[in-house]
C-alpha cells in the first residue's frame, strides 16, 4: 500500500472520469459531506462521480444527498476509479465489504484507519478537512457551488459535535470560517444536524432512556435496541440513527454504547460507542473488527441473538475500561 502525498491524491482525482465515491455504513454527516463535496469536484473537473453507501442516509441528510438515493444498484465494472472517503477498514463499507479490493484509493482520517489500499490519510477533526485540502490544492476551491461548501461544513460540524468535542483543532474553526464567509446558512445545517428532531426521534429518546442500563459504578451506558423494541415504540431505523448522542449525555457516564439490532437480519447488531474521558473506545471496538476515532468508534455483530450481543459488549466494555482505570 502507498501513502500518498496531497499533490499525489489531487493527479489521481484528474485521471479519474467516472468515479464510484463509497461511504462507510450508517453515513454520518462527514462521510457524506465529504462524498458529496468530492463529487462536486469531479463534475467542475468535467469527470462525473456516483456516491454510493451500503444503507440509505437519513432524510434528515437530503440537504447534503439531495434525496438521491445512495444505497440503490450500481455496476461495479462501470467506474474508472472507486474511491472509499471516511472508511477506516474494509469492514466500515457494510455489505459492500466485497468491494475493498476494487478501491483504488482511501481518504481518511481515522488513527486506526486499517489501509487497504493505496491511501491518503490525515488524522485532521474531519475527513471533510482533507476534501476542503483537495480543492485548495486543485486551485478550484472558490470555483465550486454553494453545495460544495455546505457539505464540508456539514462535514466538519458533525465530527466535531458542532465545534464542541475535545478533537476540535484551530485549523477546523478556521477552516469553518473560511466556509461561513462563503455565505452558507451554517446556522439552518447545525441546527438540522443537532437540533432538529422529528416526532419519531423523540419516541425513540424516551424509548432508549427506558431500556439503558448502567454498568461499572454507574460510568458505562449500554442501551439494547432490538427489532421488538423499534416495532412497539413506533419507531424506524432513521429514528435512532443518532440515538448515541441522548446515551452519552446521562450524567457521570464515561463511555456510552448503542447496540442496534438490523432490520434485515436479526443476528446482526451495529455498535455505537461514544467516550466521555480519555478512554479509546477504537481499540475496544477493534478487538471485535470495528474502529473509529479514540472517542468515537463502532463495530458490527453477527450471527448473535440479542442477549449474546448485550453479553459480549458489557463484558468487552467493561473489561477495556478497566484496563484505562489501571
Amino acid at each position: 500500500m502507498i501513502k500518498l502525498s496531497l499533490k499525489e491524491v489531487a493527479n489521481r482525482i484528474k485521471g479519474i472520469k467516472n468515479a464510484l465515491i463509497l461511504c462507510h455504513r450508517n453515513p454520518d454527516p462527514d462521510t457524506l459531506g465529504s462524498a458529496f463535496a468530492l463529487k462536486h469536484i469531479f463534475e467542475h473537473l468535467d469527470a462525473s462521480a456516483r456516491v454510493a453507501c451500503c444503507d440509505r442516509s437519513s432524510s434528515k441528510f437530503d440537504f447534503i444527498t439531495g434525496g438521491f438515493d445512495i444505497a440503490s444498484d450500481f455496476d461495479i465494472h462501470s467506474y474508472d476509479g472507486v474511491i472509499a472517503i471516511d472508511v477506516a477498514s474494509s469492514a466500515q463499507l457494510g455489505d459492500y465489504s466485497y468491494l475493498a479490493d476494487k478501491v483504488s484509493l482511501i481518504i481518511d482520517h481515522h488513527e486506526a484507519c486499517t489501509r487497504f489500499c493505496d491511501y491518503y490519510e490525515d488524522f485532521a477533526s474531519a475527513c471533510a478537512m482533507i476534501v476542503f485540502d483537495i480543492a485548495s490544492e486543485l486551485g478550484i476551491f472558490y470555483s465550486l457551488p454553494s453545495h460544495f461548501y455546505e457539505c464540508v461544513y456539514a462535514g466538519i460540524s458533525g465530527d466535531t459535535g458542532c465545534f464542541k468535542y475535545s478533537n476540535t483543532t484551530k485549523q477546523a474553526l478556521i477552516m469553518a470560517s473560511e466556509l461561513v464567509d462563503t455565505g452558507i446558512d451554517f446556522a439552518n445545517i447545525n441546527y438540522i444536524i443537532f437540533d432538529c428532531k422529528s416526532v419519531g426521534e423523540i419516541s425513540a429518546q424516551c424509548m432508549v432512556y427506558g431500556c439503558v442500563e448502567l454498568f461499572e459504578d454507574k460510568t458505562l451506558a449500554i442501551a439494547l435496541i432490538t427489532n421488538e423494541m423499534k416495532k412497539k415504540h413506533g419507531v424506524s431505523d432513521d429514528d435512532i440513527a443518532d440515538i448515541i448522542s441522548s446515551v452519552r449525555q446521562i450524567e457521570g457516564v464515561k463511555v456510552a454504547v448503542t447496540i442496534k439490532q438490523s432490520s434485515r437480519e436479526e443476528g446482526k447488531f451495529s455498535i455505537s460507542s461514544r467516550a466521555n474521558c480519555d478512554i479509546d473506545v477504537s481499540e475496544i471496538c477493534a478487538k471485535i473488527g470495528g474502529g473509529g476515532h479514540p472517542r468515537a468508534a463502532g463495530a458490527t455483530l453477527e450471527g448473535v441473538s440479542a442477549t449474546e450481543a448485550l453479553d459480549t459488549i458489557r463484558d468487552l466494555f467493561i473489561e477495556g475500561m478497566k484496563a484505562y482505570a489501571k
